[in-house]
């Protein structure tokens, strides 16, 4: 090249070029989405990314997720309402006279409740009167729980220096010690069991027991203050990890038996189909158990509502008061004892994933601006450029374009592939067509 000539691209040319490539892309952006979700969908398994329901969303700014309706099926739990008497003196005053009550008065608490269709109950009670029932009395007893469909006697029991047996009736209540993982510190700890008066009643051994109430262990006195959390589901005696009272009953309501139940401390209990999370406390969220509280007159004038057939007859000893403890362990009782129904329901899922968004940027006034100078200036610097290293740039520019839509992938953000490519496609023959030509310094042409 002489110097007294330079190399130029004919502007008119260029004008034209450069309206034909921005107006392609820009019709491009709606035209060919489609174009570029597909390109997507060869991408994003390569990066690791599944693909569902054929293909993925690929949203413009402002656009939703299109959803459709998916037909399932879901268990649900339906707690049956557990009624509540409490026995403490005061409120029994009205109705007996003669306290604190015996064994022979909660034989017949017992049978008016059988009368009202209760049938299943728990007896949270020290069964230490202060008159010691006979022989019949403690029969009758023993023979009236017998008669629920289902029934739990809380054993009451104490941690003593010298270790006494596992009594009888606890042994078979065990959880399986392959089926208790985890750290069980945590949970309530016996090892004697209190005296009671129906220890030595043969008829005493064919009813079902469970650890209820431990001397020195607040976690089974008093309820935690936190108003959703049970009372805890297990304890320790001995060593064995045995489910509580109102656990026990609620897995016979179920038709099921500790042998049952899964257990990860601190983690979860299992048990009919049923996973929990469980605290280190052997403790559980309660979901909206359904109790209702009676009063012996209500049970002595059969007023009751005949629908309860579940029910937590609590009589605590003398100085033990607390209420509120009957409540929790009836609502424990309430939401373990749920039953399981399978209801048909739908929810809206999205009509494809992953869903990725369209790069925000790609909206502002200032980058369409810098885009149509740079196709400008792509226009005008490429021609002049020595064909070794004008072909190397072309080749380079599909490359940088994909390879920034790999690096935007685990953002979710898509870039509008298909256009971008149809651009450079269409670079091609404009720069065929955008040949340099040379003039002189006075304009003529060489």
């Amino acid at each position: 090249m002489s110097p007294t000539t330079h190399s130029h691209v004919r502007f008119g040319s260029l004008l034209c070029w450069w309206l034909l490539l921005a107006a392609a892309t820009l019709a491009g952006q709606w035209l060919l989405h489609g174009q570029t979700v597909r390109l997507y969908a060869e991408l994003l398994p390569r990066a690791g990314i599944t693909i569902e329901g054929g293909q993925p969303q690929l949203l413009r700014a402002g656009e939703a997720p299109r959803m459709h309706t998916v037909p399932q099926r879901e268990t649900v739990y339906d707690p049956p309402t557990v009624g509540v008497l409490h026995l403490d003196e005061q409120t029994c005053a009205a109705q007996f006279a003669a306290l604190p009550l015996g064994a022979q008065d909660l034989a017949v608490l017992l049978h008016k409740l059988q009368g009202m269709g209760v049938g299943s109950i728990a007896l949270s009670s020290p069964l230490v009167w202060q008159q010691q029932p006979g022989d019949m009395a403690r029969e009758m007893f023993c023979r009236v729980m017998a008669g629920f469909e289902h029934s739990a006697v809380g054993l009451r029991g104490r941690t003593a220096a010298q270790a006494d047996f596992t009594p009888l009736m606890l042994r078979e209540a065990a959880i399986p010690a392959e089926q208790v993982e985890g750290d069980t510190s945590g949970l309530p700890a016996a090892n004697s069991p209190l005296p009671n008066s129906l220890a030595e009643v043969p008829d005493a051994l064919d009813l079902c027991w469970a650890p209820d109430w431990l001397q020195g262990e607040p976690l089974t006195q008093k309820p935690s203050g936190v108003e959703d959390l049970s009372v805890p589901l297990l304890m320790r005696w001995n060593g064995e990890t045995i489910p509580t009272l109102p656990f026990r009953l609620a897995l016979a309501m179920r038709g099921l038996h500790p042998a049952d139940v899964r257990v990860r401390a601190g983690q979860d209990i299992s048990f009919g189909g049923r996973t929990l999370p469980l605290d280190e406390h052997g403790r559980v969220r309660l979901l909206a158990p359904q109790i209702r509280a009676l009063s012996p007159a209500e049970v002595l004038g059969s007023s009751a509502p005949s629908a309860l057939s579940c029910l937590l007859l609590e009589q605590p000893a003398a100085g033990q008061e607390a209420p509120q403890r009957a409540e929790r362990v009836a609502a424990t009782l309430s939401m373990l004892a749920a039953a399981p129904r399978e209801v048909l329901t739908q929810r809206e899922e999205p009509l494809g994933l992953p869903i990725l968004h369209e790069l925000p940027a790609l909206r502002e006034p200032k980058t369409l601006v810098g885009a149509a100078l740079g196709l400008f200036l792509l226009l005008l610097v490429l021609p002049l450029l020595p064909l070794w290293l004008r072909l190397p740039t072309l080749a380079a520019l599909p490359a940088l374009l994909l390879w920034q839509a790999w690096e935007l992938l685990p953002q979710a953000v898509w870039l509008p592939l298909a256009p971008l490519l149809l651009l450079w496609l269409l670079l091609l023959p404009a720069l065929a067509a955008l040949r340099p030509v040379e003039k002189g310094l006075f304009g003529r042409r060489r």
